[in-house]
Parts: structure tokens; C-alpha cells; sequence
């Protein structure tokens, strides 16, 4: 069974819609990968003023505008840079972290596997 991915609080200008069309088409492709997700992610994009809070927990998704409440892991960048780790291979993706283009604090593990639902 495919997990519902949800949309939340959203404000205007907000990426939270944006970012769950990512989500909600990752989920779609890799349902078992989203079911085996637990944790709270905070993006946090240059692009918004708002970061976006996405949470996996018992087969739902949420997405939405706000900062998380205790986020697993926070990533920050530019909403090019999440596209450019989307598109990446597993080098790819280590260079650009390295690069600190993209900064991920907390537990890794749920970084790496959200990109691993997300990626195109």
C-alpha cells in the first residue's frame, strides 16, 4: 500500500506545495522505501523564508510550511542544490555535501533515505 503524503499548513509563498509534489511523486515510485520511513525532516530552502517540515509516520506524510518540532535531521541549501542531490549519483551527491552546497545536521540515515524516495 502506497502511504498518503498530505499537505499541512502552507503559507503564501511558501515551498511546501512545491516540495510535496516531490515528495508525493518519490512515494508513488518508491512506496516501500516511504512505508520504511520514520522521522521528521526540516528543509530548509534559500528560496523561502519558511522552511518546510516533512514528516513520515505510520504510512502518512505530511508536508507543510513551518519549522519542524523536533526534526531528525535539518537540511539546508538552495531548493537547485536539493534538485541537482535529486538527480545525482551517489558520488555526485557526496561532492556536492562536501562542497557544504548542501548542509545536513542530525541523523544522516533519514537524509539518505529521503533522497532515496525523491530521487529522479
Amino acid at each position: 500500500m502506497t502511504p498518503q503524503v498530505r499537505l499541512g499548513a502552507h503559507t503564501p509563498g511558501g515551498l511546501a506545495p512545491a516540495i510535496m509534489a516531490i515528495v508525493e511523486r518519490g512515494v508513488g515510485k518508491r512506496p516501500e522505501l516511504a512505508r520504511a520511513l520514520r522521522g521528521e525532516i526540516e528543509l530548509a530552502l534559500q528560496e523561502s523564508a519558511a522552511p518546510v517540515r516533512i514528516l513520515f509516520d505510520n504510512g502518512t506524510v505530511l508536508v507543510e510550511d513551518g519549522e519542524g518540532s523536533a526534526p531528525d535531521v535539518r537540511i539546508r541549501g538552495a531548493l537547485s542544490d536539493l534538485v541537482s542531490l535529486m538527480a545525482a549519483g551517489r558520488l555526485s551527491a557526496l561532492a556536492i555535501v562536501a562542497q557544504r552546497r548542501i548542509k545536513v545536521r542530525g541523523r544522516v540515515g533519514v537524509a539518505r533515505r529521503l533522497l532515496a524516495i525523491i530521487r529522479i
